[in-house]
């Protein structure tokens, strides 16, 4: 398949703006990218995907969501243990549906891969199959954890670890390149937070990644003096650093961990020590927009922050698990691609990339998104699940979970 003609947005640690371009996808990944006009005389029984001139980038990574809590959407919880009475409410069904309906609306907002964290009262046994399960009909990329939570029992807690590793090994086995399992924990004091990463790393070992979730109620002030974790694991991903201790920030980027944080304005400081990545939490799976309350006077290092978290940090760390590129408009690179509906009225070159991002690119809307090398949007049509039907699934489930 032949994508363009197009304007085609790199993405990649130093992104290039390619005028008039096509991308040619074989298979899951893309095999060239060039003169539009040329790949098309060049392969004439290519099938095309007519993108009349929008811009063409890679999809999205939404490095921590709970997806299953799309259903509380309107129920207005605060407090931890609101969210914990609301986990427990969660049938399968209701994991599956409420999942669905959350990357439906990723796909619609260009995102292409997120990372799941569940605590469905369903338990990892019947919860985390009912995710893999929607991630399979929508399309996407889909890494899912069980979180074993520091206010378990100990018992729980190992069994949640060692079930987690199992699941993660048992998906792996089946090879697919969209699905991964993850082994995952929470932790709610500093004193948890080495104690569980040990037991996660062990458990984990050096095939599957942890997935952390800091439900933290510290200041990023906050002295933190951590021991040595076990060598040779996988690289950890960390949600909410920004409600880490800036000594275990430190720790963390010296293990070559990945860092995400949501929102875009409350982790401004740390954003500029650290490479974050984006998670909406139980929010939207949708990418923020950058903060307009800086308006015009944001510097372009501000502007580079924003474009890394978006495109950059949590691509990379998705890139190990999913395939190397993911992230990148280029030979070899996954084929996760967006197009958007964006005809800017001035330069839209690689120097005015990042104005262009702040000011529109990225509250335009995306009419095509392909994952994989397999189309799941085009001219704004959901192509792989009923959107309807989904929508109505899920607001009957929303209304049993709200009983409970």
């Amino acid at each position: 398949m032949i994508i363009g003609p197009c304007v085609v947005v790199t993405g990649g640690p130093e992104p290039a703006v390619l005028e008039d371009a096509g991308v040619r996808v074989i298979g899951a990944h893309i095999a060239q990218v060039g003169p539009a006009g040329s790949l098309a005389a060049a392969h004439p029984d290519d099938t095309l995907w007519p993108a009349r001139g929008r811009v063409l980038m890679p999809g999205l990574v939404n490095t921590h969501a709970h997806l299953a809590r799309s259903l509380a959407r309107g129920l207005s919880l605060r407090t931890h243990a609101d969210w914990r009475r609301f986990d427990r409410a969660l049938s399968p069904d209701d994991v599956y549906w409420a999942t669905m309906a959350a990357l439906v609306e990723g796909v619609r907002h260009g995102v292409t891969t997120v990372c799941d964290f569940n605590r469905a009262g369903a338990g990892l046994d019947r919860a985390l199959p009912e995710v893999i399960e929607a991630a399979g009909k929508v399309g996407v990329r889909v890494a899912t954890c069980f979180g074993a939570d520091e206010e378990d029992t100990p018992a729980e807690r190992r069994a949640a670890m060692a079930e987690g590793a199992d699941f993660a090994h048992a998906l792996a086995r089946k090879r697919s390149g969209r699905l991964r399992g993850l082994v995952g924990v929470r932790a709610t004091t500093l004193a948890g937070v080495e104690r569980l990463m040990q037991q996660s790393l062990e458990a984990a070992g050096e095939r599957h990644p942890v997935h952390v979730e800091l439900a933290l109620d510290t200041t990023p002030a906050e002295r933190w003096a951590g021991g040595i974790w076990p060598p040779g694991a996988a690289p950890a991903l960390w949600a909410h650093a920004d409600r880490a201790p800036r000594g275990l920030v430190s720790a963390v980027q010296g293990r070559g961990d990945t860092l995400t944080a949501t929102g875009t304005s409350a982790m401004a400081a740390l954003a500029r020590e650290a490479e974050l990545g984006w998670g909406s939490d139980a929010g939207a799976n949708a990418a923020p927009v950058p903060d307009a309350s800086q308006g015009w006077n944001a510097d372009r290092r501000t502007l580079d922050v924003h474009y890394q978290r978006l495109f950059v940090n949590g691509a990379r760390w998705a890139a190990q698990h999913f395939g190397p590129g993911l992230g990148t408009i280029a030979p070899g690179a996954p084929a996760d691609l967006l197009l958007v509906d964006y005809r800017p009225a001035t330069e839209f070159s690689s120097d005015t990339l990042l104005d262009h991002l702040w000011a529109g690119l990225l509250r335009a809307p995306i009419s095509g998104v392909m994952v994989a090398g397999d189309v799941l949007m085009d001219n704004g049509q959901l192509v792989s699940v009923d959107e309807r039907e989904v929508a109505a699934r899920a607001r009957e489930c929303a209304r049993r979970v709200w009983g409970r």
